[in-house]
This record gives structure tokens, sequence and C-alpha cells, in this order.
């Protein structure tokens, strides 16, 4: 998944910043995510408020269909 998420944060950098979080994190991220999966992504908006999550092995194309909705690249 490293080589998706690498991608994205690339692609999708003037719009978004990417927070690598340990599954069993005791941060601030962590926390507000509350994990339910691994390896899971959680989308955020300004308000830390999650938008999307995903859960398990995720084809990029599941991610660019969501940020190219919100993300003018």
């Amino acid at each position: 998944m490293r080589p998706i998420v690498n991608g994205l944060k690339k692609e999708y950098q003037v719009c978004m910043v990417v927070e690598r979080v340990p599954f069993h994190s005791e941060t601030y991220w962590g926390n507000l995510i509350d994990p339910i999966g691994t390896p899971e992504f959680a989308l955020l908006d300004s308000s830390e408020n999650i938008l999307y999550r995903w859960v398990g092995f995720t084809e990029k194309e599941e991610f660019t269909m969501i940020l190219d909705s919100l993300c003018d690249t």
C-alpha cells in the first residue's frame, strides 16, 4: 500500500496533507481516527471530521474517485 499512498501524496499535495499513524498509536491522530482495521485510511476535512474511511487492501482508483471530486489537481 505504501507505493499507492506515496503516489497519492505526491499527486494531491496541493490540496491535502498525508499523516502516517501506526495502528496502535496513542497519539492525537490515532485517538482522533480510532482505527478499526489495518491497513486503514481516513480522509478528514479541515475541521478533522472523517469524510471517508477505507479499510483493508484498497485499489488506487478507490481513492482517486473520491479525491478527484474534492481536489482540483
